[in-house]
This record gives C-alpha cells, structure tokens and sequence, in this order.
C-alpha cells in the first residue's frame, strides 16, 4: 500500500483541487493507497470542507488535531497512522505537484531509503533565499552532511525508515539530515515549487529562528542522545577533579608546611566542586535511563477527531 501524509492549515480553498490532483494522479499508480490529511487544528472552515471530501473520496482519511501544533506534530500523527510501505509526505498548499509522487516513487529503487525532492522556487523573496542558505550552511556544519534541501517536502520513505522517528518543535525541517546521519540512503530528484493560486502563505521567519535552535538539539542528540551520561558525566568529573586538586593543595599546606587554611575560602570551594560533580554524574545516569523512552512513550499532539 502507499500512504500520502499531508499536513494542512486554513487550507479550505486548495484542499478540493488538491484532492481532485491528488487522486487522478495516485489512481493512475496504484489502486492501493490511502491520502492522510492532518488539519492541524484549523479557524477557518477547513474540517467542513474535508468531511464533505471524504463523501467523494473514501480513501482519504482525516485526523484533526485539537489546536495548532505545527507541521511537525501533523506529519509525526500521520506516520503513525499510516499503513502504507512507502510513505509519502506532500503539502495541501498545492506549491508541491502531485505529479512528482509519481517521479519520487519511481526514483525509490531497491538501493533507496528515501527520495527528497530538491525544490527549484522561482521569483522567491531575497530575504527567504539568505534564510535558506544560511540554514543549509549550518546543517552542513553542525552534522557534518551535504544535502542539496534540508528536505521538507515532498519526499519518500520506506516504512522501516520512519519506524524510530521521533520529532518534536520543528525538526520537521531536518528530517532528511537526521536520516543521513542514521546511515539511510537518500537520493534527491529536482521539484519545482509552484506558486501559491489561493490561500495565505504560513512561511514565518521566526520559524526560520525556532528551527535553528531545534538543529542545535539535533546536534546535541547527534553527539550524545545514546549516552548522555558522555557529556553530563564528563563535565562532573572534571569539576570532581577540580575540586580534587584544589582540596589537596588545601590539605598539603596544613599537613606538610603547617599553614593555617581556617580563614581561607578554597576547601568550601573544593568541596563545592565535588558535591556539583557527583550530581553531574547522578544527572548523566538518570538521564540516560529516561532519554531513551520520553518522546517514544508519549503522544504529545492530542487528537479531537478522526474520520478514516
């Protein structure tokens, strides 16, 4: 089966025309397929449009989200709902094509893991154009990979690729890094970005902001997500050892030169170091224990409704 995710918000005025290209084009594919909207909890008459929708099109199945949670929560509900063996994640906006799944199915061959779609956008603002560079640059510096788009849509994935994911804020906008990191095979296909006909555009530069301190969590995760007792438990044994050296110094010019330390602060201070080393330590153990079942464990975007 394939699966189509799409994300959408206050996208009333696209979603009958995305859904007429939608299905011409994944009919003509496979007779075996499921569209996924996830209305990431609309104001405008989004869900009414979508349940009339769903009378023509009893493969589409829709899930709403109870308030806006952002394209990551939508795209982390619709995974998990999926049953497809490929996956397929598109935008409502009609920007993306639906006539690339076609091309990014096709390009999924049996060396693949995920085909990215790298997006060509004409006459785009200068602003948005510096955003997204320096943004590449960074994912290129801080994990190390080169990627020609850091890969939001429209993209394919095998099922077993998605199968340990676990996105929150907006790491939605680093998915395909995170895969090349964890030793998937991507390959990239160029796609075109169509200009918007109706609706508003939801591109904010403050997402731009939020998604750089998300890549700065990436990278920690990257470093140390299986064991961060590696950067807890190393910054408290140094402050151990420090607290260490500076105590035997203490305790050297008392016991061997006879030196009065009463009115000196350095033993509170080495004795400081040593308490907030051993509860470095004590963090790095519990954190390791609990990092590795938090975000696994527990369903963050609650859900108001389903119609499948």
């Amino acid at each position: 089966m394939l699966s189509i995710v799409v994300p959408s918000y206050n996208e009333a005025e696209n979603l009958a025309e995305f859904c007429r290209q939608t299905f011409q084009v994944v009919k003509r594919i496979t007779p075996e397929f499921e569209v996924i909207i996830v209305d990431d909890g609309s104001t405008d008459n989004s869900w009414e449009k979508l349940r009339q929708l769903k009378r023509r099109y009893p493969r589409l199945k829709l899930i709403r989200l109870r308030r806006q949670s952002g394209q990551t929560a939508c795209l982390m509900t619709g995974f998990k709902q999926a049953q497809g063996e490929i996956i397929i994640t598109i935008d409502a906006d009609l920007q993306h094509d639906p006539q690339d799944i076609a091309r990014l199915l096709k390009a999924l061959d049996n060396n693949t893991d995920v085909v990215s779609g790298s997006r060509t956008i004409k006459n785009r603002p200068a602003i948005n154009q510096l955003i997204s560079r320096v943004e590449f640059w960074l994912v290129r510096w801080f994990l190390g990979i080169e990627l020609d788009d850091s890969g939001v849509a429209p993209n394919a994935y095998r099922r077993e690729v998605m199968a340990d994911i676990h996105l929150f804020g907006e790491m939605h906008r680093y998915l395909i890094p995170i895969l090349a990191w964890r030793g998937f095979v991507i390959k990239t296909i160029p796609v075109a970005i169509r200009p918007r006909t109706a609706g508003v555009s939801k591109y904010k530069t403050s997402k731009a902001i939020k998604g750089f301190l998300d890549l700065l969590i990436i990278k920690f995760w990257q470093d140390f997500s299986t064991k961060p007792i590696h950067v807890f438990g190393s910054l408290g044994l140094f402050l151990m050892a420090v607290g260490g050296i500076l105590g035997a110094e203490e305790a050297v010019k008392k016991l061997v030169f006879g030196i009065s330390i009463i009115n000196s602060t350095i033993p509170l201070l080495a004795a400081f170091l040593a308490i907030v080393g051993i509860q470095f330590v004590v963090f790095g153990v519990l954190a390791d224990i609990m990092i590795k079942t938090y975000y696994k464990d527990n369903d963050h975007h609650q859900i108001r409704e389903k119609i499948l």
